[in-house]
């Protein structure tokens, strides 16, 4: 590869990284797979490539796309805890994923970074998923004991352990955070989040009770028969008055006429 090939490379690499700092991804990415797209590249250019494509299409949420470039670049770095988590969190959050695989691939990150908090919570809740119990909470609670004044990790171990009926135990890390940090509102609002959450749940827990209650037999409350109505006369329809009979009124005669003889005179 010559002088100038090299140089447009680096070009390429040093823009692609600069612009997904800049947080524009979508230029980001035309520049990189542009980039990937160069026949014999340097192992490292293509690795860093590779990995930062597969970074980007994760945030896009294409998980197929991310899963392709971070298997390639696994094949050039095998042993990077980062490119498995990864490889693990697009296997994890895709409907089409393997969760299998993606426990697989958390628990090689582990074995090479076993202090990454991410993925210590990451690997703890999709093992709760996957009712492996035991290591879920395992995983969580080491996640915990690393970072037990990290909000984000605190809220992520506080609804694992939640989830597996550990609500106690939640509780009493939520509590202690809020003890060493009184005067940080992020702490106490994490706290009402998780109440209210608590209370919900113990709500909708009740309402499955009381539904489940009440899918016993019913008691109908017993009513008489309505009689039958007795058959009406034929004239029942009309109105018959029965006032009397009532006297006549007189009949006045009309006025007297005069004799025109009379009135002559």
């Amino acid at each position: 590869m010559t002088s100038p090939t090299l140089g447009f490379v680096d070009h390429l690499l040093c823009r692609g990284r600069h612009l997904q700092q800049l947080g524009r991804n979508l230029d980001a990415l035309r520049i990189l797979a542009r980039l990937a797209g160069c026949r014999e590249l340097p192992p490292a250019v293509a690795e860093e490539a590779q990995s930062r494509l597969g970074e980007l299409q994760l945030r896009r949420k294409k998980y197929a796309r991310a899963r392709r470039h971070l298997s390639a670049a696994l094949r050039y770095a095998p042993d990077n805890a980062r490119y498995h988590f990864l490889l693990a969190r697009a296997l994890d959050n895709d409907r089409d994923g393997d969760p299998a695989r993606a426990a697989e691939h958390y628990g090689s990150s582990l074995a090479l970074d076993g202090t990454r908090t991410d993925c210590l919570c990451a690997h703890g809740q999709l093992a709760l998923r996957l009712s492996r119990t035991d290591e879920g909470l395992e995983c969580l609670r080491v996640a915990a004991k690393l970072a037990p004044d990290d909000v984000k990790v605190l809220a992520q171990v506080a609804e694992g352990l939640r989830t597996a009926g550990r609500a106690d135990e939640a509780r009493g890390l939520l509590l202690a955070a809020r003890f060493r940090n009184p005067r940080d509102g992020r702490y106490l609002k994490l706290w009402n989040d998780f109440q209210f959450h608590a209370a919900r749940r113990r709500q909708d827990a009740a309402r499955s009770e009381q539904a489940f209650a009440d899918d016993g037999p019913v008691l109908l409350p017993f009513r008489r028969p309505a009689r039958e109505a007795a058959p009406r006369p034929a004239g029942a329809g009309k109105i018959i008055r029965a006032d009397g009979p009532t006297a006549p009124a007189p009949h006045l005669g009309g006025p007297t006429r005069v004799n025109d003889r009379r009135q002559a005179q």
